[in-house]
């Protein structure tokens, strides 16, 4: 048999690294004549550490104790507590006169706005001028009856109240004749007692006996007579006052008859002449803003045409909100103001205090003084009040009065955070997701 020798066992790297290097370069490599090699801290790089660790340590302390405050920026208007007046016509018409100008003071009951209401039609022409002249001729009509009535009234009342004194007269003379004829009858009665004792001694026939008793029968039908005309004359005169009160009372049943028409008629005429021609008038004094019309320019009953700021009135700040910012803002927060009129760069911000917060929105048109907040882009806004700590504004040392419609800027404070909270928020966030 042939015998197969085994193959050749591979070399260590230690062993080929022998072979590569030569043994007095390894030798050489492995011993050392110095020692490690130490660097010295130089002042210099002490001081850098320093600084830079005290720049960590500062900037710590900032981010943990330093707050700021996230604000809602606002734009409003000052206005007095008592609110803004709108002037509102009646009804719809066409504006035929304005009497005011923007920022013109006027007083209660001034005329500011003559409208015209009148209608017209193809036939009739202008129907409201058609219609008041025929209420105008109804009311003549009624008034004209009116004055016959009365003089009629007056006449048959002093015809009748002549009567009765008349019948008084009639009354007081037939109460003397009675007296007379009483009289009479007494002196007949005597004369006939004489008369029935002289016969019964036989100075006096039958026949002049009857002729005496015939006179006393005369005698007392005549005071019979005289009584029923008294009594006659006294019911004449009862029915003669009776039908005076019945004359007057039907007298003023017709008179407030026709005042009753007469007057629907004039309540008709001005209602009408009211609609022909509207006088809008200022329901308190104040001053005039927000003038949104003009003459020849159609109105319906809810267009304003301006508006009234109360005088005397304490001011109070009105600003719109956002939606974005309304929902953090809730009375008792701090504002700081600035007002347009006096730059706060060289005037200052004053303090004021979130009274009441509207829960509903407004349009931008639907604002107390429309354009008073400006790059709105048809967004809702939400109205606040804001009390004011000082009715005035220091100008160059001196306190100037604030006055309603001033343009206002507001910073309201909505929070107020530390460094670290307002950095950390997103892990507070979500932890309270979580």
């Amino acid at each position: 048999m042939r015998h197969i020798k085994p193959p050749p066992q591979p070399r260590s790297n230690v062993a080929a690294t022998e072979q590569l290097f030569r043994q007095q370069a390894l030798q050489h490599a492995t011993s050392r004549a110095y020692g490690n090699i130490i660097l010295s801290a130089s002042g210099l790089r002490v001081a850098l550490t320093v600084w830079f660790f005290a720049i960590g340590v500062g900037l710590i302390c900032f981010f943990i104790f330093f707050s700021t405050t996230r604000k809602a920026k606002c734009q409003g208007v000052l206005l007095p507590t008592a609110g803004i007046v709108r002037i509102i016509p009646a009804q719809a018409g066409v504006i035929l006169e304005s009497r005011v100008v923007e920022g013109q003071i006027i007083k209660a009951g001034d005329i500011l706005f003559v409208l015209s209401g009148e209608r017209s039609s193809q036939l009739a022409g202008s129907t409201q001028k058609v219609v008041s002249t025929l209420l105008g001729q109804r009311k003549s009509s009624y008034d004209d009856e009116l004055k016959q009535v009365e003089q009629q009234a007056r006449q048959r009342v002093a015809a009748l109240e002549q009567r009765s004194r008349d019948l008084a007269l009639e009354v007081e003379r037939a109460s003397d004749q009675i007296t007379l004829q009483e009289r009479r009858v007494v002196l007949a009665e005597q004369s006939n007692t004489r008369y029935v004792d002289l016969q019964s001694t036989g100075y006096l026939s039958v026949l002049q006996m009857q002729e005496k008793q015939g006179e006393l029968l005369d005698q007392r039908q005549r005071l019979v007579e005289l009584q029923r005309a008294q009594a006659v004359s006294q019911r004449d005169l009862r029915a003669t006052k009776a039908d005076i009160n019945d004359q007057r009372v039907q007298a003023q049943r017709e008179i407030a008859a026709l005042q009753r028409n007469a007057g629907i008629a004039e309540q008709e005429l001005t209602e009408n002449e009211a609609r022909r021609q509207i006088l809008v008038r200022a329901p308190n004094a104040g001053m005039v803003t927000a003038v949104t019309t003009e003459p020849g320019q159609t109105v319906t009953g809810q267009t304003v045409l301006a508006s009234v700021l109360p005088t005397g009135a304490e001011l109070e700040a009105e600003i719109y909100a956002p939606s974005r910012s309304a929902g953090f803002i809730k009375r008792g927060m701090k504002v700081l103001l600035r007002y347009q009129a006096y730059p706060y760069q060289k005037f200052g911000q004053y303090p004021a205090e979130v009274r009441e917060v509207a829960n509903t929105s407004l349009q931008p048109n639907e604002l107390v003084i429309p354009g008073v907040v400006t790059n709105t882009s048809g967004e809702p806004l939400y109205r606040i009040r804001l009390k004011l700590h000082r009715q005035s504004a220091v100008v160059y040392g001196k306190a100037m009065p604030l006055k309603a419609g001033m343009l206002i800027d507001a910073s309201i404070e909505l929070e107020h955070r530390r460094l670290y909270e307002w950095i950390l928020e997103p892990l507070f966030s979500l932890s309270g997701r979580i």
